[in-house]
């Protein structure tokens, strides 16, 4: 199928058919290649920061697709339909699927990613170790269940030989990944229970500390959102503590963090996407250079109705995604964060629901989940300004 549509762009949709190594089916997607395109920056009054270079839509591959992540050339996305998808994107703008499996049983509630060299970890009620080193016919090596303490996992880090996650159910999880196609289940943490954190969302590392953020239930519950910091390894050794000993040094709470579903670490600041559509949602900034006084440092509106989702940092600029909507912001001044560009991608998003979910940027590209249009949006940064801002390597 081929065709134009002007809306005000003209768009060139393809349909290709192409077979993937050890599955049965042939796989049916679509790519748009953008010729020409007039968008909006909603910053200054000229041509676009962002254009499409390239959009992959398809309702098995992609189905509800939440994270993403990328290594080398390959970018990996897992969807909450029950999908886990491996695109290759040597050229960011003809990406093409080389594998995919959807199991709405067994992956169901797949949400989130972690490349390690040849393994990839995936998360959903159970954490999964993929051997990737063939590409095309990806193996399935070992899951990790225990329905008491394991489910729903939504975000994960290393730190050293071991991967904290965070369960959206009440748990941070620790498994051993010295052996990556093997990892073991070695602490847990109910933070529910203890209600310290009803639902942790996402997690990053700060030295011998995590940093975990509680949506408080995206504002449905007059509650606020909250950032915990949690001491994980023992200051002198630097060995991990048992998850029972861990003590809670710092909490901040407040009605700006409603919705944090994202947080990401750099230098002393936690960077916290808020997603609500209640209300103005934000885009926070906390002060966590004394752990056990987390402060709120800055806050930014977000320019959608919904999100923000997703959050990625390259150099000094901070990427933001949700409803429709990508925002970049200079961090050079966390204190003083400003907005770079805004830009609504409708043709990515049509759904006009909250669909921009997760993205990571590199090299000029930024690399888009479409959560309700079963789609991954490959973005092309024109600004100057932002392309520079990214190259810096933070302190």
């Amino acid at each position: 199928m081929a065709g134009t549509l002007r809306v005000p762009l003209i768009l060139c949709i393809k349909r290709v058919c192409m077979f993937s190594v050890g599955m049965p089916n042939l796989l049916s997607y679509a790519v748009l290649s953008i010729l020409t395109m007039s968008g909006q920056s909603g910053i200054v009054g000229r041509s676009p920061s962002f254009s499409v270079a390239a959009i992959l839509f398809d309702d098995k591959a992609l189905a509800k697709p939440h994270d993403v992540e990328l290594q080398g050339n390959l970018v990996f996305v897992p969807g909450k339909g029950g999908s886990i998808a491996i695109i290759e994107v040597t050229d960011p703008a003809k990406p093409h699927i080389l594998w995919y499996r959807q199991e709405q049983r067994q992956l169901r509630d797949a949400e989130t990613v972690l490349p390690l060299g040849d393994y990839l970890l995936l998360g959903t009620n159970d954490l999964i170790s993929i051997d990737i080193r063939n590409q095309r016919a990806p193996r399935f090596c070992k899951t990790v269940s225990d329905r008491t303490r394991i489910s729903r996992i939504n975000g994960m880090v290393k730190r050293g030989g071991y991967v904290f996650a965070a369960g959206k159910d009440g748990w941070i999880n620790v498994f051993d990944v010295n052996n990556p196609g093997s990892p073991i289940l070695v602490g847990a943490r109910n933070t529910r229970g203890s209600e310290e954190l009803s639902s942790p969302h996402d997690i990053d590392v700060y030295g011998d500390y995590i940093v975990v953020v509680d949506p408080a239930g995206f504002g449905r519950r007059n509650l606020p959102g909250k950032v915990g910091i949690y001491r994980v390894a023992h200051p002198v050794t630097c060995e991990l503590i048992p998850a029972m000993d861990w003590e809670q040094v710092g909490v901040l709470a407040n009605y700006d963090l409603v919705g944090a579903n994202r947080v990401q670490v750099a230098g002393t600041y936690a960077f916290v996407a808020g997603s609500r559509s209640d209300k103005s949602p934000k885009f926070v900034v906390v002060d966590i250079s004394d752990p056990a006084r987390p402060a709120q440092a800055a806050a930014l509106s977000f320019s959608d109705s919904r999100g923000p989702n997703g959050l990625t940092i390259a150099g000094s600029v901070l990427f933001l995604a949700g409803g429709q909507t990508i925002e970049a912001v200079d961090i050079t001044n966390p204190t003083k964060p400003v907005k770079l560009a805004v830009y609504k991608c409708l043709q990515a998003f049509p759904s006009g629901r909250d669909s921009a979910h997760d993205l990571v940027y590199r090299a000029g590209y930024l690399y888009v989940t479409g959560q309700n249009d079963n789609c991954l949006c490959i973005l092309r940064t024109n600004d100057n300004r932002i392309l520079e801002l990214a190259k810096v390597e933070k302190e």
